[in-house]
């Protein structure tokens, strides 16, 4: 049971596979920017990539910079292409790394992307030995899934100046590294999600702001869910319901690195198409490594169709 893109050749993988999901989103990220003058004609990018597994590894990598560095025809030249290899939370990671470039002042917008694909026979075959793959037989699994998610960043006085209404603004991203892993005796008490969390939400004014929506990469496997778990008891008081979060694999699979991404864009649609609870979204993400990154998002009913922007 898998999710994966049917538009693509299904002989067509590994990271030949991971360029053409990227590409078309890359291009659609980078459409505000056509004959756009100056600094902005050249851009860095901050991707999120799988961790190394069966499958992937190194050359891959390597790979798949080669191959992001030659895509042709966008409107704006890469001026550094900048990969995360940590997996589910490597999207989260790469908008901070983005987000704190922009608060130095050396570029005026960054890209910020993920891409992943589980379509891989070393990749499967190594899910299928740990019991992760969804099925009868394992009651702790996910849906392997593939995509690529990608936002345009910019700061709030780029947007002005050229008059861009953002989707969404980035109050904050963190994140923290858990010690207690997945596939190990030990038992984690989401003690890495909560650093993350915390830092995330620390500058909320409570009782006025609290979080109305929780994005997330709960996938069906027990460990992620009791993470949460132990997170929500130790800061519920952020939320109005932290036990009603949103975890899009059941409808797409599991997006591993593009996660994060992806999430941003739901939030972003959430407001657009009028079903948002509120303002405020926290995203978050889980890696096997231990790598735990949030982000909190704040939407407006006014938003309009450019992109990000950080406050």
């Amino acid at each position: 049971m898998c999710a994966f893109d049917s538009l693509l050749d299904s002989k067509l993988m590994g990271v030949n596979r991971m360029l053409a999901l990227a590409e078309p989103a890359l291009r659609e990220a980078c459409m505000p920017l056509t004959n756009v003058a100056g600094p902005l004609q050249r851009v860095p990018i901050y991707m999120g990539l799988p961790e190394k597994r069966p499958g992937f590894g190194e050359r891959d990598i390597e790979q798949f910079r080669r191959g992001i560095e030659q895509i042709e025809g966008l409107p704006i030249q890469l001026s550094s292409v900048n990969l995360i290899p940590q997996g589910h939370a490597a999207g989260l990671l790469a908008l901070k790394l983005a987000f704190e470039h922009l608060q130095k002042g050396t570029s005026e917008a960054c890209l910020v992307g993920g891409v992943d694909s589980y379509l891989q026979p070393d990749t499967l075959e190594w899910l299928d030995d740990h019991l992760q793959l969804a099925r009868a037989e394992a009651r702790s699994a996910f849906v392997p899934g593939e995509g690529a998610g990608f936002c345009l960043l910019v700061g709030s006085r780029t947007a002005n100046r050229f008059g861009w209404n953002s989707l969404a603004r980035v109050r904050s991203v963190s994140s923290g590294q858990e010690t207690r892993l997945i596939k190990t005796p030990e038992v984690c008490v989401g003690e890495g999600l909560t650093t993350a969390v915390r830092s995330a939400v620390s500058d909320l004014s409570l009782p006025a702001e609290k979080i109305h929506h929780v994005i997330c990469d709960i996938n069906g496997e027990r460990y992620r869910g009791e993470e949460w778990g132990f997170c929500c008891l130790r800061l519920s008081s952020y939320f109005e319901d932290p036990s009603a979060y949103r975890t899009p694999v059941d409808c797409w699979g599991d997006m591993g690195a593009a996660s994060g991404p992806l999430f941003a864009i739901l939030a972003c649609q959430a407001t657009a198409r009028g079903y948002a609870k509120g303002p405020r979204t926290l995203l978050w993400a889980s890696s096997e490594a231990g790598l735990r990154a949030a982000a909190l998002l704040e939407t407006s009913m006014h938003a309009g169709t450019r992109g990000l922007r950080h406050g």
